[in-house]
């Protein structure tokens, strides 16, 4: 697709499409300019075949069909469009030379399905308004989409992911209370931090599913108090040390001479930290390091954790912040598929950012900046 000036549009992944038909180029460009926006993206055709083509390549918040077109006319296309499986329920709006006080235009109009009908000229302000109206009923369209996706994302959670440890928790507790095996008091323990375990993991589920709900809804809670950022940060790299050892993988936390104070939600950074921690010691093997760093940049605290990890395709990098999208194939996950889009969930919270640079066969870098608000000596009062 092109825009006016003959320079290509890059399609946004949040933008809504539509669909201009008319034979007459000047019409075309008329009509395009009349409904160009940043979020938006304006094909056009000016022959049925044209329009079909597109019509089965693309989702359209509404298609614009001049009524008269040359070899079929509006009426035809507008029936094989209905026909078709993808634009089968796409509004059209037809456009007609007929005057207003003519009736049979607007009947045959509707008689075809169509939702409105505009004549000729049309009526830039007109027809910017109704462009609106279903460019906003097209996005809440795909908003409950998203959302019912989601929710039978949950369901799939819910009904495998949560079987497997519940099924670890049934299975030790029924060999717990058999009297038929005899167990040494070393192997009862054993059992029963198993069952911790798996039950830790199920609670770590339930508060992933419970935070990607108050995200969706915009009320992740925060707790914020003045805080040293690398005490949090210190404490999460102790917690994966022993893992991380127990693989083979050089763990270290190079904290620079600067404390980081700031106005944050203890818990929820050390939510944040361990959760990006924990997946590098996850997708790292033997032999690899991870190296975690924290320093000032203006008013900022600046928090790397890098490791010398499988990396991230370039395919796969944008999508990783968002829910459920595994990057690995070949790696197993544990867990809802949530951790770093709740990650990113609580870094926008506190008003920072947090990108992701990472290269096959490298290594992979999350860097996370937090604004520092809050004078060392109010963090201090608060330990």
């Amino acid at each position: 697709m092109q825009s006016t000036d003959g320079e290509p549009v890059m399609a946004d992944v949040e933008s809504a499409k539509c669909l201009i038909v008319d034979c007459q180029e000047a019409s075309l460009a008329a009509l395009e300019s009349t409904l160009r926006s940043s979020d938006r993206e304006i094909f056009r055709a000016t022959s049925a075949d044209e329009a079909m083509d597109l019509s089965h390549q693309h989702d359209f918040a509404f298609v614009l069909l001049d009524a008269q077109l040359p070899t079929l006319d509006g009426h035809a296309l507008a029936e094989l469009m209905r026909g078709a499986e993808r634009s089968s329920a796409t509004p059209i709006i037809f456009m007609t030379n007929a005057g207003p006080h003519d009736p049979m235009p607007v009947f045959r109009g509707f008689d075809s399905a169509a939702v409105d009908v505009l004549f000729k000229p049309v009526n830039a302000e007109l027809l910017r308004h109704k462009a609106k109206l279903f460019f906003e009923l097209y996005r809440q369209k795909r908003e409950l989409a998203r959302a019912v996706r989601a929710r039978e994302d949950v369901l799939a959670i819910v009904s495998h992911d949560m079987r497997t440890p519940l099924s670890v928790v049934h299975t030790t507790a029924s060999m717990l209370l058999n009297p038929k095996y005899q167990l040494t008091p070393q192997q009862v323990r054993e059992q029963y931090e198993r069952i911790k375990r798996n039950v830790d993991l199920m609670n770590r589920m339930i508060g992933d599913l419970m935070d990607m709900a108050s995200l969706r809804a915009g009320t992740l809670s925060i707790d914020v108090k003045p805080i040293a950022i690398n005490d949090v940060l210190r404490e999460a790299a102790t917690v994966h040390e022993v893992p991380a050892r127990d693989k083979g993988i050089a763990l270290s936390y190079e904290s620079n001479a600067d404390v980081m104070y700031a106005e944050a939600d203890r818990a929820r950074l050390m939510q944040l930290f361990q959760n990006l921690i924990g997946n590098a010691v996850k997708f790292c093997k033997a032999g690899d390091r991870i190296t975690i760093s924290s320093h000032r940049r203006g008013s900022s605290a600046l928090i790397e954790i890098s490791d010398t990890g499988p990396g991230i395709s370039a395919e796969d990098l944008p999508h990783i912040f968002d829910p459920y999208y595994s990057a690995s194939k070949k790696h197993q996950k544990t867990g809802t598929g949530l951790g770093l889009y709740i990650g990113k969930g609580i870094v926008d919270a506190h008003g920072g950012q947090i990108r992701c640079a990472s290269e096959p066969g490298v290594g992979t870098t999350f860097t996370v900046s937090l604004p520092m608000t809050v004078t060392p000596a109010a963090a201090q009062a608060a330990r």
